[in-house]
Parts: structure tokens; sequence; C-alpha cells
């Protein structure tokens, strides 16, 4: 990773240039999960930043020929369409003030996703001109073997109401998600799943495709079923599901959450990796 600051920033990258900065997370920045699948979503044509108005910022140090490559990138960003959140990575202090100059013109958003190198850099930043109302140290996990039988299905548009209801709770308890949630297409596409006990749902996972791995999001059981082995069961039900397609899942998990981490040992994921996520007001 490149120390020399003398960089440019694009604020309008090509999509070659994002595919650019794709590579560069994956090849250096193991930490950075949240941009790197905000990126996919870019080069996927699920995002649009054209018309919903996203900002992608990419630093690089400009080379003979000026094209953007993995090895001569400094920086990336995303702030998303609403300017709530800013996903954020970098190799060094300097290029992490240039892009949060922009941070600073943009508004500042309520929540910085990044790694726990650049936290020590824009952390002090965003306290300049923030209160900071909560902040979590996470780590970064990886699974590529599926070491248990689990217990489990895909949901289904019956489940809607209960998916409702586990987003509300999930909100509530852990204080960020999506209250509009496209549960039809994430259904469709067999991207959340459900374990049931006694009739009822207990415990819910989704998970999001990143190229070659999957990214494991939000498993949530509902409080009064916890402590009884049924996220277990669910997330090694998604582990053995999703390896069949996938080389590698991903997840991060907040580091005092040692309940959950030894979960995500038993079930075959390892650290490779920190990071943070900070809300400001």
């Amino acid at each position: 990773m490149h120390k020399n600051n003398s960089s440019k920033i694009i604020t309008f990258p090509s999509y070659q240039q994002i595919q650019a900065a794709i590579d560069w997370l994956q090849k250096y920045c193991h930490s950075s999960l949240d941009l790197e699948y905000a990126l996919n979503l870019v080069i996927q044509g699920k995002i649009n930043p054209q018309q919903t108005g996203e900002l992608i910022a990419i630093s690089y140090k400009p080379s003979i020929t000026q094209k953007v490559t993995p090895d001569n990138i400094q920086g990336v960003m995303m702030i998303n369409y609403r300017n709530t959140q800013v996903s954020f990575e970098s190799c060094n202090k300097l290029t992490t003030q240039s892009l949060f100059s922009l941070v600073q013109k943009c508004g500042f958003p309520k929540k910085i996703i990044t790694s726990m190198e650049v936290k020590q850099w824009i952390r002090p930043l965003f306290l300049e001109y923030l209160e900071l109302e909560r902040e979590y140290d996470q780590l970064v996990m990886t699974c590529t073997q599926s070491l248990l039988d689990g217990k489990g299905r895909w949901a289904s548009l019956q489940d809607k109401p209960m998916l409702m209801a586990y987003e509300k709770e999930y909100i509530a308890e852990r204080g960020s998600g999506n209250a509009n949630r496209d549960w039809n297409s994430l259904i469709k596409k067999r991207q959340i799943a459900v374990l049931e006990y006694s009739g009822q749902i207990v415990s819910v996972v989704r998970y999001n495709p990143v190229n070659h791995y999957a990214l494991v999001a939000a498993p949530f059981t509902f409080s009064k079923f916890r402590r009884q082995g049924f996220a277990r069961k669910l997330l090694a039900f998604l582990t053995k599901e999703l390896l069949q397609e996938y080389t590698e899942l991903k997840l991060w998990v907040d580091e005092e959450n040692i309940g959950a981490i030894a979960l995500y040992n038993s079930l075959g994921f390892n650290q490779v990796g920190c990071c943070y996520t900070g809300y400001f007001k």
C-alpha cells in the first residue's frame, strides 16, 4: 500500500475505476466489507449514483498513464444518497484528511464505517464538529468450510409479517436497520433464512452476495427464544447452504459480544481483521 501522499481525488469515477477500487479493497483492506459491498452494488447496477445521488470518491497517486489501479489507490469513500452514512477506507492520515474535506462539504453523515486503522485518523476529525452518540469496535470474520448441520429454511411470502416484526425489533435493539426493506426481493432471491419453533419464527438471518463471497447480515433471535441454540442451528443451515455456491462467507461482530464470537468460531469462522462503526450527532 502506497504511503506517498501526492495524490488526486476523483469524485465521479467510471465503472472501471470503481472496479479498481473494489480490487484495491480486496487486496489491501480486508476489513472494509461494507464499502466493498456498496461499490459492488454500483457495479451491478443496483445503485446508480447519477440518479440517486451517492457520492463516490477515489484518491490515487497519478502514474505516467494516469490510470487508476489497485496499486496506486490511496483511499476510497462512499456517502449514501440520504447522506446518513459514509463508508471509508484510506492508507494514510493525509489521504484521510483530504477525503474528509469532501465529507464536510456534503454535510456530516451520522454514521461512519471504516477499518480500525483509519479510525485513529478520522474519529478525531468527526469529534471536532459532532458529538459521539455510540461506537463499536468489531471483528471481521470469514468461513470457508461448513462444520455443522443446521436447521432452517428460506423465507417465503407468508413470512412477511414476522420479517417486519424482526426488522422492528432489530432496529429497536441495535439502533440501525431499514423499516422499508424490500422483503419481496429478498424472499425471491433467497437472501433471508428463518428457523421455526412450535409453529412460529424464532430466528432470522440475511445475507448479501458480493462476487465470490456472501456477506452474512443481521442475525437475530427474538428475545424470549434466546439461549436455546436457535441462532446456532439457523446459522449452521445458512453456512452449509451458501458454501455450496460461494467460496467464502464473511461477517462482522462487536468485539465485546463474546457469546456471538464463540458461536461463530464454533461454526468455522475465523478473525481476519477489525473494523469500526461510529454514530454521531
